[in-house]
């Protein structure tokens, strides 16, 4: 009997012994688990940002430039930015595509002053700052502003309407259109771009540059339609002045050696009377701006000259 006694003590030094090994091995285990960053879900999460972070700065530098046709706002309030820039311009779009770092300070109202020099109006710096030496690809579509194109477009249409009686919501029918352009003010577009794109060249030499045009609100064949409130001499009026502005972009691509996107020719199919169009008519919001097919149809066309 002593024997069985001692026997059974013995195994049950034995069976504590391993225990307290095996709880020790857990807690050693445990011990190195964190030390080493070996994961619980909170530190995996954590590891998962940080790549993502660092993927997104691998990424080439995209930055965007220009006016409201390069922002693409969807309503008639210009948002947090003041800017007017939807998720879903063509920007955006390209950049998805791409899978490039987008950089947009694209702005609705700007002129080509803005892009080189900082916006007194809405209190913003140049543009052109965010250029840097690492940029790859930059877009630019400026100088709608410059000669009042949508702008005087959307006032003649908001008095046409008040003349047959009708008014809609934010028409001023009292306000006067601006100046019909004349040949200097589009041959200082020109200028402007050439001014822009040089600019652009000095800060980034390894960049893209891509001059995107203005699609156009209207061709000749375009005299009557509801979405296009204007006499027929307002009709050519505007076709004029988006032709014109169509070749005072190209004459700075050409000069420039700069790739030209001619939204300017693709937007004749998709005119504001059509049944496809990629700009809004009047009243819209914003009126004679890019449709989300607009946005699309540009960022194709972009794509399509860089691939």
């Amino acid at each position: 009997m002593p024997s069985t006694k001692f026997s059974a003590s013995r195994a049950l030094v034995v069976v504590l012994v391993m225990a307290v090994v095996a709880v020790l091995g857990v807690a050693i285990a445990s011990y190195r688990d964190a030390g080493s960053g070996a994961a619980t879900p909170h530190m995996a999460a954590k590891t998962g940002q940080a790549e993502q972070r660092a993927a997104w700065a691998d990424r080439q530098k995209y930055v965007a430039m220009g006016s409201s046709f390069a922002s693409g706002p969807s309503s008639n309030k210009r948002g947090p930015n003041n800017c007017g820039r939807s998720d879903d311009n063509y920007p955006n779009r390209v950049s998805d595509a791409l899978g490039m770092r987008l950089v947009d300070v694209t702005c609705a109202s700007s002129t080509s002053s803005d892009i080189l020099t900082p916006s007194k109006r809405y209190k913003k710096p140049a543009q052109l700052d965010a250029v840097t030496s690492d940029t790859r690809l930059v877009t630019i579509t400026t100088g709608g502003n410059d000669v009042g194109y949508i702008g005087r477009l959307s006032v003649q249409s908001c008095a046409h309407m008040a003349a047959m009686g009708k008014r809609p919501l934010r028409c001023n029918s009292e306000k006067l259109p601006s100046p019909t352009p004349v040949p200097a003010d589009f041959f200082d577009v020109t200028r402007q771009l050439n001014k822009i794109v040089h600019a652009v060249h000095k800060r980034a030499p390894r960049a893209k540059v891509v001059i995107v045009d203005y699609l156009p609100v209207a061709t000749l064949a375009d005299m009557s339609c509801p979405e296009l409130p204007l006499a027929p001499w307002q009709v050519l009026d505007t076709v004029t002045i988006g032709e014109s502005l169509a070749a005072a972009t190209a004459r700075s691509a050409a000069a420039t050696h700069t790739t030209l996107v001619k939204a300017s020719q693709a937007g004749k199919e998709h005119t504001v009377c059509s049944s496809k169009p990629w700009l809004q008519g009047f009243p819209g919001h914003p009126p004679y701006h890019p449709t989300t097919a607009g946005k699309k149809g540009v960022a194709q066309l972009i794509l399509n000259k860089l691939r």
